[in-house]
């Protein structure tokens, strides 16, 4: 018994140590410029995509049209 409670431990252990270490890593600044402005780009696309697939935007079209699927999709 002592061993199965020590062996739930040492993975609870483990999955606070790996959760803590990805969130420290995620939320520190980009390192250089060039980083700084992809991840600059990627958001304002996300935006973007955001605000055009919409729930009401989706329920009053008949989807992507082959001008979006160019244009998202490289």
């Amino acid at each position: 018994m002592a061993t199965l409670i020590a062996l739930f431990a040492g993975l609870a252990v483990i999955v606070t140590g790996l959760t803590l270490h990805l969130r420290r890593r995620h939320s520190r600044p980009t390192e250089n410029l060039d980083g700084l402005l992809a991840e600059q780009e990627r958001l304002a696309q996300l935006r973007a995509l955001r605000s055009s697939y919409s729930s009401i935007a989706m329920h009053s079209t008949h989807g992507l049209t082959t001008d979006d699927i160019g244009r998202y999709h490289r």
